[in-house]
């Protein structure tokens, strides 16, 4: 067997169902060898970047270890702003990486493939030889998974056609975690028992079944109503005190729930400066946060208590230690179900559309219209823009997998490469993706050609203002022109359309209702192309 054969078959061993690429001479072989085993599927990219980032949306929608593949020198730092992407999300990812044979000095393609990834923050594995190649791949995959982490594993071209013989792949064993306990848990369940309006906050680190049923249960106990980061959102559908995201995409309701907590239980959540509005949620406030691990991330706040220990199993002994207590809940949810019920139906009314300029429509009545004409059941995708908080907003997802987050590095243009690992790998729902016309562009519009080649049930919503967004408010804000921060119009409606997409410019109520009509009528992916005027958007 020769080791590009093994490598392949060590990844099916390893799970993976996907293999997200472009190929090269480092690793066209290998990629042949995957494709020939019969059991895994290979998205073909036409860019490096988007081969990464399609592989970030696969980890982020399935929970899975994302798995992508480039070439040497160029590929690699064709994916810099991927893997920083990746590195910010914590998001598990194996890069498989070819690299030049040493001592090929003059080979156009020889860098430091060490210190590029070092200086993003990702891990790096070598495959030392031949001998140890499954030994390290399998590290690589250990460290993704258990360190949340991109790690990009690396490839010598000149080894690949070594014979080898077979090894025993080692999947990577399961990360296990005993629940929180002692004087720390003790001193928690001594807050909860002065609290008077306490508050449960989940984040995606608390987002599995058994965390959920046993938050629940919590919640109940306590008399306390439930919220989640926006990447948690849906965490807590249908329950009647679920006041939905805390932070700046917060509801009225929910502003005023949160703004009255004496004691904020955070579970799985980084407690970001973007949940807990610059600390205005959580100043003079008593907080527990509870994390499963004890990985630091740069946007953690400080809590007045810290707890590492499995979400479900902590959850479940405060429960237990309130009930030896004799700790009475705190009726702090007394008629919230009842206001609560009443602001969703508020939200389910399409708002007067405002004016703006001939050819162009109100974006959040677009959205909302959207919303309702949308699969309730989808998978958000949002590129970065001044549009992406409404489309947060506007167009909810009912379950944490189904929101997947671009936006970790602050680059614009990642959302269309997740977009597509998230609709080749989610089939039983579609995949939404909003983003502006000047990240779209960005993003690389020939990519579009491997939503068509496979398949993907994918609905492109563009918020094109003809402008890069956040640069025309700031010149707007300072009295100045903004007109360098202006595009020229693309027709993406019959440019797309070249591509093998169904297209739709709305420009008005009637386009409007045709991109209702072709979403419900769909067999392939569609673009809807919405025409904004750029002096009509708030951020």
């Amino acid at each position: 067997m020769k080791l590009h054969q093994h490598l392949a078959q060590a990844l099916v061993a390893h799970g993976t169902t996907h293999l997200y690429g472009l190929v090269g001479d480092a690793n066209l072989f290998m990629v042949n060898a995957y494709v020939e085993t019969g059991t895994g599927r290979y998205v073909a990219c036409t860019h490096e970047a988007n081969a990464v980032l399609a592989a970030t949306g696969f980890a982020q929608a399935t929970g899975r270890t994302g798995v992508a593949t480039i070439t040497h020198g160029p590929a690699l730092t064709n994916v810099v702003t991927a893997l920083a992407e990746a590195v910010r999300g914590g998001i598990p990812l194996v890069v498989l990486c070819g690299d030049t044979a040493p001592g090929d000095l003059q080979h156009l393609q020889n860098i430091d493939q060490r210190e590029v990834v070092a200086s993003v923050g990702a891990a790096f594995v070598e495959m030392r030889e031949p001998a140890t190649a499954i030994e390290d791949l399998d590290r690589a995959f250990r460290i993704a998974a258990h360190r949340r982490r991109p790690v990009v594993f690396n490839m010598r071209v000149d080894l690949m056609w070594e014979p080898v013989e077979p090894a025993k792949v080692m999947p990577v064993p399961p990360l296990t975690i005993s629940p929180a306990s002692g004087k720390a848990l003790e001193d928690a369940a001594g807050m909860l028992a002065s609290a008077r309006r306490p508050l449960i906050l989940a984040g995606r680190g608390a987002c599995t079944p058994e965390a959920r049923a046993a938050l629940i249960e919590l919640a109940a106990r306590m008399e306390a109503p439930l919220a989640t980061t926006l990447k948690a959102q849906g965490l807590f559908e249908g329950e009647p005190c679920n006041i939905g995201i805390c932070g700046g995409l917060s509801h009225p309701t929910a502003t005023e729930v949160i703004m009255q907590s004496d004691c904020i239980l955070a579970f799985g959540a980084s407690l970001s400066k973007h949940t807990t509005e610059e600390r205005a949620y959580t100043r003079g406030k008593r907080v527990v946060q509870i994390l499963p691990d004890a990985e630091e991330t740069p946007r953690l706040d400080i809590p007045s208590l810290r707890l590492i220990g499995d979400i479900a199993g902590t959850a479940r002994a405060i429960v237990e230690l309130m009930d030896m207590a004799e700790i009475p809940g705190s009726g702090a949810t007394a008629d919230l179900a009842d206001r609560l019920a009443t602001e969703a139906a508020d939200f389910a009314k399409i708002p007067a559309a405002a004016q703006t300029a001939p050819g162009t429509v109100d974006m959040v009545p677009a959205l909302r219209r959207l919303h309702q004409a949308l699969p309730a059941q989808r998978v958000l995708v949002a590129d970065l823009g001044r549009f992406v908080t409404a489309a947060w907003r506007n167009l909810p997802v009912t379950r944490p997998q189904d929101l997947v987050y671009t936006s970790h590095f602050g680059a614009i243009g990642c959302g269309l490469g997740e977009a597509i690992g998230t609709a080749t790998a989610i089939t039983d729902r579609p995949t939404v993706l909003v983003a502006g016309d000047g990240g779209f562009t960005l993003s690389g519009l020939s990519e579009l050609v491997a939503a068509v080649r496979e398949r993907a049930d994918m609905i492109v919503i563009l918020c094109n203002d003809g402008s890069y967004g956040a640069e025309h408010v700031q010149f707007t804000n300072r009295s100045m022109s903004p007109k360098l921060a202006m595009i020229d119009r693309i027709d993406f409606a019959e440019t797309c359309a070249t591509l093998g997409f169904a297209t739709v410019r709305v420009t008005d109520a009637a386009s409007l209702d045709a991109a209702c009509t072709a979403i419900a009528d769909r067999t392939g992916p569609v673009l809807i192309d919405l025409r904004l005027d750029p002096e009509k958007i708030d951020m």
